[in-house]
């Protein structure tokens, strides 16, 4: 991707659940400007309401999910290192990196907070749309100040509470036992089976839960720890297929195709 991403969109009139299930090289800052959503991060979920901001950092799957009232205004950024390296390698009293590696992934604002953070973002996206000149060095600015900014609140913040009742919390148990299992031989059945569900009902409520259908979010976590063996081992690719969990190499290697766009070989090469 390019150095940063940034949108505002508005969603009226139904259902949207976010179709990509992701996670990417980059750090996200979501704000919700109005309605409200379940966001579901790595093996929570979270309800997101108006005046919140979700801090995700890099390589995290995260899926944004629909309440009863679907309609909502957000505005969402993407970036990377890159955009800031000319600015942060003179930065020495704070990294701005920080908010993303602690516990408060959520943030819920007070007015004057909400206030000053709005119209931050949508000075960043006027700077977007019109292109002046100095845009690009004015949205490095902008973006530097609401890292400087979500920095100082979070040390204030307690964590957000998540979204729970019992089968949401047995669903997100479930969860935390792929992230540490992947490499296991997991079916529906036998995870149904421990946790003493119909595979039926496991199946339905794992997708309402976290976004995803229990192959989906299995795959995604299989795929993304092949990626990070590509990248920083010399391990031949069959045995990562097998460190993973994918006893057939040409299953794998399809899978992976399927969710980063590149073959295992090709996503070695790239990185």
């Amino acid at each position: 991707m390019a150095s940063y991403l940034i949108n505002h969109i508005k969603r009226t009139g139904g259902p949207h659940t976010m179709s990509a299930k992701h996670y990417h090289n980059s750090y996200e800052l979501y704000y919700l400007l109005n309605g409200e959503r379940y966001y579901f991060i790595k093996d929570q979920r979270y309800h997101i309401k108006k005046g919140n901001i979700v801090i995700i950092n890099k390589n995290i799957l995260h899926k944004t999910i629909d309440t009863d009232n679907p309609n909502h205004e957000r505005i969402l950024i993407e970036f990377n290192e890159k955009l800031l390296e000319s600015l942060d390698q003179n930065i020495t009293d704070i990294n701005l990196y920080k908010c993303f590696n602690n516990d408060n992934t959520v943030l819920s604002l007070d007015i004057e907070e909400q206030l000053w953070l709005e119209e931050k973002l949508f000075k960043v996206l006027k700077e977007k749309k019109h292109k002046q000149k100095g845009y690009n060095t004015y949205i490095k600015i902008l973006i530097t100040e609401i890292l400087i900014f979500l920095n100082r609140i979070s040390l204030k913040y307690k964590k957000e509470a998540t979204y729970s009742d019992p089968i949401n919390t047995r669903i997100l148990n479930i969860v935390t036992y792929i992230n540490k299992h992947y490499n296991d031989n997991l079916t529906l059945e036998k995870i149904s089976n421990k946790y003493h569900l119909s595979s039926s009902y496991l199946c339905k409520t794992f997708k309402e839960v976290t976004g995803f259908n229990f192959v989906e979010y299995k795959n995604h976590i299989r795929v993304k720890e092949a990626q990070r063996l590509l990248q920083q081992t010399n391990l031949n690719i069959t045995d990562i297929a097998s460190k993973v969990g994918y006893n057939n190499l040409t299953h794998f290697g399809r899978v992976f195709k399927s969710i980063t766009g590149y073959s295992p070989m090709k996503y070695r090469n790239l990185n």
